[in-house]
């Protein structure tokens, strides 16, 4: 897949951020560039963590115009004690992501 402005994100490393420590608070209207800078030019996976499923399908979506390196945790879309399997697309993008943050 082609990320049509990941050449914002190699300009990145021109003037680099200060290292995050601990948990980081970044305005919607960057985070997901913030996040593919950021992902770039880091060792190991970044992990962001957002209020409910639809933010997180929407910045999944946002950061995949910087950088294809994105996948998404669905939620289980099920309760633990209901006798109700998740949806199988669901169970596999999760393991999928699972396996890539391995």
């Amino acid at each position: 897949m082609n990320a049509p402005l990941a050449a914002l994100v190699d300009r990145w490393a021109a003037r680099p951020a200060p290292e995050p420590s601990g948990s980081l608070v970044v305005p919607q209207g960057v985070r997901a560039f913030w996040l593919a800078g950021l992902a770039t030019h880091r060792d190991g996976p970044v992990l962001a963590i957002v209020a409910g499923e639809r933010d997180a399908e929407n910045l999944a979506d946002d950061i995949e115009l910087f950088s294809p390196a994105v996948f998404h945790l669905p939620a289980w879309e099920t309760l633990p004690f209901e006798h109700v399997s998740p949806n199988v697309a669901t169970m596999a993008a999760r393991m999928q992501a699972r396996h890539i943050l391995r």
